[in-house]
C-alpha cells in the first residue's frame, strides 16, 4: 500500500516548518494528502474555570489565543502552497494534550511527520514529543531535524536492526516507504545484543522479497556509543532516511532502540522513522 495520507503535527515552530518541507516532498512523490494538526491545551478552557478572572479579561485573552491559532494555520498554509494544492491540503485544530492528541489522530493516517522538538518558551501547551507520540500511537512517526531542507527525497534508507521486536515492527511499519527506495542498508551494531536470524530467512531476504535491493553492514560501537555508530553509517551511505524501533517500558517511560534513540534524535541530520 502506497502513502496517500500524511499527518503533520504543526505548531508554528521552525521544526514543524521542517516537517512540512518533508511532507511536501512526500506529496510530490506519492500524490498524498497532507493534513496539518494543531493540538493544544487551550488557555481559554482553563480560564473559564477561574471564577475570579473578570469576563472581559477572559474575552481579551481568548481573542489573543484565537489570533495565535489563526497565525499558526496561516503559516501552515503558506508553507504548503502552492506545491500542495487546496484539494490535497487540509487543516485540523483540536483541544487536548498535544502528544496524546497527535497519537490519536495518527491512527487515521498512513504516516505522521513531526519536527524535532523545539522548546516553545511560554507556549508549553503546544509542545510536541515525537518519541512519546510514536510510543503511544503504535503508528510510524517520521521525526525531522530543524534544518532539514533538500530539493528531493534521497532514495536510500538505513534500517537500524537488532533482530528484536521493536526493530521488526519498525521494518514492517516502514515497508510502504522502503518498497519505493532504490536501496536499503541494514546496520547492526556489534554489541552482543543482536538477536540471531531465524533458520531459513533473514532480514535481507525479507526486504528483497519486496523488490528492494538490500545489504547488511555490521559496525562496532564508537566512543559515542551505538547512536553515533548508526549515524556515522547513515552519513557514509548517503542515506536520506533512518528507520528504527521504539520501546516502551512498563513504567510508561518511552525508551528508544535500546537507549540510543535520544542521542539519535538529537544528532541526526536526516529524518528518522520511529515505530513501536
Amino acid at each position: 500500500m502506497s502513502i496517500k495520507s500524511i499527518l503533520v503535527a504543526y505548531n508554528g515552530s521552525d521544526s514543524s516548518d521542517a516537517a512540512m518541507r518533508l511532507a511536501k516532498l512526500m506529496h510530490r512523490k506519492y500524490d498524498a494528502h497532507v493534513t496539518g494538526l494543531l493540538a493544544h491545551q487551550s488557555a481559554q478552557s482553563r480560564l473559564r474555570q477561574e471564577t475570579w478572572i473578570p469576563s472581559d479579561m477572559k474575552d481579551v485573552l481568548g481573542a489573543l489565543e484565537d489570533k495565535e491559532h489563526t497565525r499558526i494555520k496561516d503559516a501552515f498554509l503558506k508553507v504548503g502552497y502552492p506545491e500542495v494544492g487546496p484539494d490535497h491540503l487540509h487543516w485540523i485544530e483540536q483541544f487536548g494534550n498535544s502528544d496524546q492528541t497527535v497519537a490519536d489522530y495518527s491512527l487515521m493516517f498512513d504516516v505522521t511527520v513531526v519536527g524535532r522538538r523545539d522548546i516553545l518558551v511560554g507556549n508549553r501547551r503546544y509542545d510536541l514529543h515525537p518519541d512519546r507520540i510514536a510510543a503511544r500511537s503504535g503508528r510510524p512517526v517520521i521525526v525531522v531535524p530543524r534544518k532539514y531542507d533538500v530539493e528531493a527525497i534521497h532514495e536510500h534508507a538505513v534500517l537500524a536492526w537488532d533482530g528484536n521486536r521493536a526493530a521488526a515492527n519498525a521494518l514492517w511499519s516502514a515497508m510502504s516507504i522502503l518498497e519505493t527506495k532504490q536501496r536499503v542498508t541494514i546496520v547492526t551494531v556489534d554489541n552482543k545484543k543482536v538477536g540471531k536470524p531465524l533458520p531459513g530467512i533473514d532480514v535481507i531476504t525479507a526486504i528483497e522479497r519486496h523488490g528492494v535491493q538490500a545489504n547488511l553492514i555490521t559496525v562496532k560501537p564508537s566512543s559515542g556509543g551505538a547512536a553515533k555508530a548508526i549515524l556515522d553509517c547513515c552519513e557514509q551511505e548517503g542515506a536520506g532516511l533512518l528507520v528504527m524501533g521504539v520501546r516502551q517500558t512498563t513504567s510508561f517511560r518511552e525508551e528508544l532502540f535500546g537507549g540510543t534513540g535520544k542521542s539519535v534524535l538529537e544528532n541526526a541530520n536526516i529524518p528518522v522513522l520511529l515505530a513501536q
